[in-house]
């Protein structure tokens, strides 16, 4: 009877080792399956493009962010693996030997095979495999036809006379809207699901109910071009809908427009796509930021400040970008061109005392060894410096970056710095110099004259061109 107890015991023992090893080995089969993320394939062919190289992107509205760089294989493939972390959006090949031509596809977890021609890539794309990407290309030519064909009825209802022209256009504009309407719905019911859904209910084409003058066009969409677009649709922010739905209204109060009132035009066009944008904190902050960053380009300094005085002096953005906001909010208005630069902090921080900021010319620029352009045009501004034999400004450079030896280095190797005064400070973004200059981007320049801010150039071909303007050369 002892032996049989043992035996059980033993068994007992055995069976309870056996079934804690079976719950480890599908434990670890569990872990290993939640570590190792699924995988998809990304694939397009290009014919007669075997061995070159292009660029593939993540798209952010206008922006194209580089993520890697593919070379074709000997049959004109390009191929690549994005995995479960990668964001649902849109994503673009870019050839820059075919004058950064692109082919733009969605990805949304699921394996994208396409193909296309070097001639002209962007408008030969077949879709092999993907789902989405059939239903966005699909969307992208029943709007062009739509576009194309609306265009030959608009033209003949404006340029010929007759009821007969009139009236068999206008049969044939209801036809084709009723036709383009039915085919959106036939997107829809086939794929609801999905984000190229949701990028085409928002690019669906506002129209007239009925044909009507182009004035008359144009008055219809400044009320109704934004009936489709969804801004609390955030996954959007990865693709272009609302940076292009926004340059296309904005083109829509260019006809006829008046160069005297231009500001105010583009003003009062901002305001509805504010308006519209304003029923989500992140879509604002995206659209504002685009906003600003496009008309900053344009050098529409009023615009600019008008913006930034509208849409971003009001506590409204929330999100670790706000700061950013803030200071260009600031930068446009507090330290827009016309007003008086904060000198106290450089002032105390000049130790030689070889300048004298409120009575000199003085141009002060912000960059950083980690930023490209900087390292690109900074060696341009200082070289040109040191050449002026008895210039009429001081150059001032200020690094934000968070060591010394990296801009010690740099400093070094460009001789033309010893000729200019050079500042850093390490507390970068956080810095006193960057929060009180309002920094949110580098390059930053400011052309100060007797502590006026003179000139704010972007680029430095500008600096270089208000140089001459201003006689400081």
């Amino acid at each position: 009877m002892q032996d049989f107890t043992t035996f059980c015991l033993i068994s007992a023992h055995i069976f309870e080792i056996e079934t804690m090893k079976f719950f480890t080995t599908i434990l670890s089969v569990l872990l290993a399956v939640s570590t190792y993320a699924a995988e998809y394939s990304i694939s397009l062919a290009v014919k007669g493009f075997a061995g070159q190289y292009a660029f593939l992107t993540k798209v952010e509205g206008d922006l194209s962010m580089l993520t890697d760089t593919l070379v074709a294989d000997r049959y004109g493939m390009y191929k690549t693996t994005f995995t479960d972390e990668k964001e649902t959006g849109f994503y673009k090949f870019i050839f820059p030997q075919l004058n950064n031509a692109e082919v733009a596809f969605i990805f949304n977890k699921e394996n994208v095979a396409l193909s296309t021609e070097a001639i002209n890539p962007n408008a030969y794309v077949q879709v092999i495999s993907s789902k989405e990407n059939d239903l966005y290309y699909q969307f992208q030519a029943k709007n062009a036809l739509f576009e194309n064909q609306c265009g030959l009825l608009e033209m003949i209802y404006e340029n010929y006379v007759g009821d007969d022209f009139r009236s068999q256009a206008e049969s044939e504009y209801t036809r084709l809207l009723n036709e383009y309407y039915d085919d959106i719905d036939g997107l829809r019911k086939r794929g609801e699901s999905t984000f190229a859904w949701k990028v085409i209910k928002s690019s669906v084409r506002q129209v007239p109910p009925m044909l009507v003058s182009q004035a008359e066009k144009n008055t219809f969409l400044k009320s109704h071009f934004f009936d489709a677009v969804d801004f609390t649709e955030t996954g959007l922010i990865n693709s272009e809908v609302f940076t292009s739905a926004a340059v296309q209204y904005l083109s829509i109060y260019t006809a006829n427009i008046q160069q005297s009132n231009k500001n105010g035009i583009f003003m009062s066009a901002v305001d509805t796509i504010m308006k519209k944008a304003s029923v989500n904190d992140e879509t604002y902050e995206f659209v504002v930021n685009y906003l600003l960053g496009g008309f900053e380009s344009m050098g529409a300094s009023e615009i600019v400040t008008y913006i930034s005085q509208q849409y971003l002096t009001e506590h409204r953005c929330a999100s670790e970008d706000a700061s950013t906001l803030k200071r260009k909010a600031l930068s446009n208005t507090e330290l827009a061109v016309g007003k008086q630069a904060p000198l106290d902090l450089l002032t105390a921080m000049n130790y030689k005392k070889d300048i004298d900021f409120a009575n000199e010319n003085v141009v002060i620029v912000f960059w950083a060894t980690w930023c490209g352009h900087c390292v690109e045009s900074l060696p341009e501004i200082v070289d040109h410096y040191a050449k002026l034999s008895k210039p009429k400004y001081k150059l001032v450079t200020i690094s934000l970056d968070a060591s010394t030896n990296e801009w010690e280095e740099f400093i070094d190797a460009h001789a033309s710095f010893s000729k200019s005064k050079n500042l850093i400070d390490t507390d970068g973004w956080d810095g006193k110099l960057a929060e009180t200059y309002c920094i949110y981007a580098t390059p930053t320049i400011f052309m100060l004259q007797r502590g006026k801010i003179v000139a704010k150039p972007i680029e430095s071909s500008e600096f270089f061109e208000m140089l001459k303007r201003l006689k400081w050369e």
